[in-house]
C-alpha cells in the first residue's frame, strides 16, 4: 500500500506542478523570453559545433518549440493550456522565427504538441522569470557536472572505482559534453544522474522491495520530460548500477541456502520428479534475473502509463478522443520507411547512431582508432580473463547494453532521422561493456 500510494502521489504531483507553473503570468517571463527567442534566432537551428561531424550537432529547434509552448501557457486556463500545449507556429518561418514573433508580437496560439508532457516546462517557467535560455545553458552543465561529482563521490566512499569508469567512458564515447548545449538533450542526463545517486542510496540502505516503486516513478517522470531522446539511459543505467553493486552480495546466497533447505524436506516420488524438471542450470542466478525483470517492466509501465495518462486527460478537457491527435505521429516513429525498405531502414538506424560515437567522423584516422578501441577492449576481455562462474550476471548486463539496439529497431524512423541525438542512448552500452571486461579480468566479488 506504501508504494502504491508513492508511486500514485508521483503521477498526481508532476502534472500538478506542471499546472501550477501555468499561473506564473506571462508578463513575468517576457523580458527573459524575448531574450530567448533573439538568442535562438541569431543562431542556427541544427547547427555543428564541429563542421560534418553528426555527433556534435546542437538540436535548437525542439528547444524553439518548447520555449514557445511555455510562453504561451494560459494562467486563465491552465489546466486546458498544459493540456494542448499550444505555441504559434507558421510554415513560412523556421521555429525560432516563430518563437521570436509569438514573444515579440503576442499573435496567440494556432497549433497544439499534446503528444508530449513538455514537464520541464515545470522547470523552465519559473527560470525565465530570472534569466534567459542561454543562463539556462551554462546552469544545465554545472549542475551536470555536480551530479556527476556527486555520484562519483559515492561509489568512491565504497571503491566502486569500476561504475565511476564506466560512467566516464560512456560520456566521452558519447560526447557527453554537448548535452547541456541543448534542453532537449539534457533531461534524461539529468534524470539518469539523479537516479544513479538514488539507485546506490537504495542498494547501501538494503531497501531492495522498493525497486520496483522506484523505477516506476523513473520511467513517469522520463515520459513526463523528455523528447523522446535517450529515454533509455534513465532505466539502463540506473539497473546496471544495482546489478553491479549486487554482485556476490548475501541476499543471493540466502536464496540458494532456501532453496537447497526446500529440497532436502521429504518428497514424495512425483514432486521430486516434478522439482528435477524444472531445476534451471547451475549459472542461472533467479535473484538477479527477477530484479531486473521486475525493475524494467516497472520502469516501462510508468513510462507507458504516463504518456497514456495525458492522452486520457486530454480527451477528459477537449471531450473529445485525443489518440487520432497522436496515432499518426506513433504510426510514422514506428513504421514509416521514407521510401526505404523496412530493412534496410533498420540497418541504417543502427549503422547511423554508432557512426554518431567518438571519435568517429573525423575521417579515416577516428574509424581506425575506433576500431582499435574495440580490438583492445575484446583482446582485455579475452586474454586477461579470470574463472567466474557468474555467467547469469554478465549476460543481464550484456542484455541491458543491447537495449538501444532494440530501440533502434522498433523506433528505425526516428532513430534514422535523428541518429545525432539518439545515438547517446548507447551510453548504456559502453557502460555494459566497460563492466563486463572488469568482471572477466578481476576476481569475482572483489572491490573494483
Amino acid at each position: 500500500m506504501k508504494k502504491t500510494l508513492t508511486v500514485t502521489a508521483a503521477a498526481v504531483i508532476m502534472p500538478l506542478l506542471l499546472i501550477l507553473t501555468a499561473f506564473i503570468p506571462r508578463d513575468a517571463i517576457r523580458q527573459h523570453s524575448l531574450e530567448s527567442a533573439q538568442y535562438l534566432y541569431d543562431g542556427e537551428l541544427f547547427g555543428y559545433v564541429r563542421e560534418g561531424v553528426e555527433g556534435s550537432c546542437i538540436d535548437r529547434y525542439a528547444d524553439a518549440i518548447l520555449l514557445n509552448i511555455a510562453y504561451n501557457l494560459d494562467s486563465d486556463h491552465p489546466l486546458r493550456s498544459v493540456m494542448l500545449s499550444a505555441y504559434y507556429f507558421t510554415p513560412d518561418h523556421e521555429e525560432n522565427e516563430n518563437y521570436l514573433m509569438a514573444v515579440r508580437d503576442d499573435p496567440g496560439i494556432n497549433r497544439q504538441y499534446l503528444r508530449y508532457w513538455h514537464g520541464s516546462i515545470t522547470l523552465i517557467r519559473p527560470l525565465l522569470t530570472v534569466m534567459n535560455v542561454r543562463t539556462i545553458y551554462i546552469m544545465n552543465a554545472v549542475v551536470l557536472v555536480l551530479l556527476f561529482a556527486g555520484f562519483s563521490y559515492m561509489c568512491a566512499r565504497m571503491k566502486e572505482y569500476a561504475l565511476i569508469i564506466a560512467y566516464m567512458i560512456s560520456f566521452v564515447i558519447t560526447r557527453a559534453w554537448f548535452v547541456p548545449l541543448s534542453l532537449e538533450y539534457t533531461w534524461t542526463f539529468m534524470l539518469m544522474l539523479i537516479c544513479s545517486i538514488i539507485a546506490v542510496v537504495l542498494y547501501r540502505k538494503k531497501q531492495e522491495r522498493y525497486y520496483g516503486a522506484f523505477f516506476a516513478i523513473t520511467g513517469m517522470a522520463t515520459s513526463f520530460l523528455d523528447f523522446l531522446t535517450t529515454e533509455t539511459i534513465t532505466l539502463c543505467l540506473p539497473l546496471l548500477v544495482l546489478l553491479w553493486l549486487g554482485r556476490g552480495n548475501s541476499g543471493e546466497r540466502a536464496f540458494e541456502k532456501n532453496e537447497e533447505s526446500t529440497i532436502k524436506k521429504p518428497e514424495n516420488a512425483y514432486t521430486t520428479g516434478q522439482k528435477k524438471s524444472l531445476r534451471m542450470p547451475g549459472w542461472f542466478k533467479r535473484n538477479d534475473v527477477q530484479t531486473a525483470a521486475k525493475c524494467a517492466a516497472s520502469w516501462l509501465a510508468g513510462y507507458a502509463g504516463m504518456w497514456s495518462a495525458k492522452w486520457f486527460l486530454c480527451s477528459i478537457v477537449m471531450k473529445e478522443n485525443a489518440l487520432p491527435y497522436v496515432s499518426e505521429h506513433v504510426a510514422e516513429r514506428l513504421s514509416g520507411t521514407m521510401g526505404v525498405d523496412t530493412e534496410h531502414f533498420i540497418i541504417g538506424a543502427i549503422i547511423k547512431n554508432i557512426s554518431c560515437l567518438f571519435p568517429l567522423g573525423y575521417g579515416t584516422l577516428s574509424v581506425i582508432a575506433f576500431t582499435v578501441i574495440i580490438l583492445y577492449a575484446v583482446y582485455r576481455g579475452y586474454v586477461y580473463r579470470r574463472g567466474t562462474n557468474d555467467i547469469c550476471r554478465i549476460l543481464l548486463i550484456a542484455l541491458i547494453g543491447l537495449v538501444p539496439y532494440a530501440r533502434y529497431i522498433i523506433l528505425h524512423n526516428h532513430s534514422y532521422i535523428h541518429c545525432f541525438f539518439t545515438y547517446r542512448a548507447q551510453a548504456s552500452t559502453v557502460a555494459a561493456a566497460v563492466l563486463i571486461i572488469h568482471y572477466l579480468t578481476h576476481d569475482q566479488g572483489a572491490a573494483s
